[in-house]
């Protein structure tokens, strides 16, 4: 089905399901966002989930595509890509925090990760709207480089 189709006659529920309704879209998400995993290597080598080297790839294009990300070449070395959030891309990450509201209330997933990002899942508007600005300061304006885990409470 075209994509100009599903824009014009998909409820818009449907149509998030037809661009982003796939599993690593919101893991690749989790990981650019929370953990500054932004190159193909840094995503494919420390993803907890294991995605494949091909999933990957098609995974990023389509995020690319979809303009949730943008690609750009690394100074240090010709062949390495960064991927940076897009405001699209940004927007997505507080449905990846309901994502993890959900299961943390209906499911079992893992308690320490959990713990880790409590304010989030809880809904916390303040630690959300300032993860946001910072995200938009690491990937939009890039006038911030993120310590590991500076999200974290």
């Amino acid at each position: 089905m075209p994509d100009h189709y599903v824009e014009q006659e998909m409820c818009p529920i449907a149509l998030a399901s037809h661009l982003l309704g796939d599993k690593w879209i919101p893991i690749i998400i989790r990981d650019i966002a929370l953990f500054d995993r932004r190159t193909f290597n840094d995503l494919l080598k420390n993803n907890l989930e294991k995605i494949s080297s091909g999933s990957l790839t098609s995974r990023l294009q389509r995020l690319v595509h979809l303009e949730m990300l943008e690609v750009t070449s690394d100074d240090t070395h010709s062949q390495k890509r960064i991927y940076s959030l897009t405001e699209s891309g940004i927007g997505f990450v507080p449905v990846v925090f309901k994502m993890a509201s959900w299961t943390a209330e209906f499911r079992n997933p893992s308690p320490v990760v959990v713990a880790m990002s409590q304010p989030y899942i809880d809904g916390d508007a303040d630690a959300i709207d300032f993860f946001l600005k910072t995200i938009r300061d690491i990937h939009i304006h890039k006038t911030t480089v993120p310590e590991p885990l500076w999200w974290k409470s």
